[in-house]
C-alpha cells in the first residue's frame, strides 16, 4: 500500500510517519511538501495551528488542488486542523469573516464553548458504529480549540469536552479524525490500522 503523508503545514508529521511504518513492513510511506504525479492508496494531512495560516500555505503550495484532484482516487485522512479542512468553511480567521476550507465534507468549524481552552489531554471516545466500533470507550489524546459542526450522518465518533462534538467523521472516501492517533500511544496505532483496513475495503 502507498502511503503520502502531506508536510506542508505544520504538523506531528514525524510521530505520524513513525506509527505508520510500525504497523505494516511492506507499508510505503512518502512525506509530501508539494503536489506529485505518483499514485496513492491513502493521503494524510496532519495539522496544528491556525485554520487560515494553514490554508494560505496550502495554496501557495499548490496543495489545495492537488488534493481536491485526489478525491474519489485516494483515501483522503485529515488529523486535527487537517480534519477541519476538509470542511466548507471555519471561523478562525485573521478577521471576522469565515474562512474557505476544502468543502469536502459539508459542515463549518466554530470555537468550543468551553471555559478553558484548548481542549488537551486524554479523552473518552464514544465510537457509534462500523469498523471502529471495538474502539468504542478508548481513551485518544486532543489538543484543539475548534470542532465541527456537520450533519449526523457523517459523525463516526463523538467526544466530551464541556459539549459534544465530533471526533471522527466519514464520507464515502474522506476521513477526519478532531484526536492525534499518533500521540495516542497503543490505541492510536489501533486507529490507524483500522483507517488503512478501510482505505484498503475501498480500493
Amino acid at each position: 500500500m502507498n502511503v503520502a503523508i502531506v508536510s506542508s503545514m505544520p504538523g506531528n508529521v514525524m510521530n505520524l510517519y513513525r506509527a505508520l511504518k510500525g504497523l505494516e513492513r511492506n507499508l510505503n510511506v512518502e512525506l509530501l511538501e508539494k503536489p506529485a504525479w505518483s499514485s496513492f492508496d491513502v493521503i494524510f494531512l496532519p495539522g496544528v495551528g491556525h485554520f487560515e495560516e494553514a490554508m494560505q500555505r496550502l495554496r501557495e503550495n499548490k496543495m489545495e488542488e492537488f488534493l481536491l484532484n485526489q478525491v474519489g482516487r485516494s483515501f483522503i485522512v485529515g488529523i486535527c486542523l487537517g480534519m477541519q479542512i476538509l470542511f466548507e468553511e471555519s471561523e478562525e480567521s485573521f478577521s471576522n469573516r469565515s474562512v474557505r476550507g476544502f468543502g469536502l465534507l459539508e459542515g463549518k468549524v466554530t470555537k468550543l464553548k468551553a471555559q478553558v481552552l484548548p481542549h488537551v489531554g486524554w479523552n473518552r471516545v464514544r465510537f457509534l458504529n462500523g469498523k471502529f466500533k471495538d474502539l468504542d470507550g478508548r481513551y485518544f489524546y486532543f489538543v484543539h480549540s475548534y470542532r465541527v459542526l456537520c450533519e449526523e450522518s457523517l459523525v463516526v465518533a463523538t467526544c466530551e469536552y464541556e459539549e459534544e462534538f465530533p471526533a471522527v467523521v466519514m464520507k464515502d472516501k474522506v476521513l477526519g479524525v478532531q484526536f492525534h492517533p499518533e500521540k495516542s500511544h497503543t490505541v492510536g496505532k489501533a486507529f490507524l490500522k483500522k483507517v488503512l483496513e478501510c482505505a484498503s475495503s475501498q480500493r
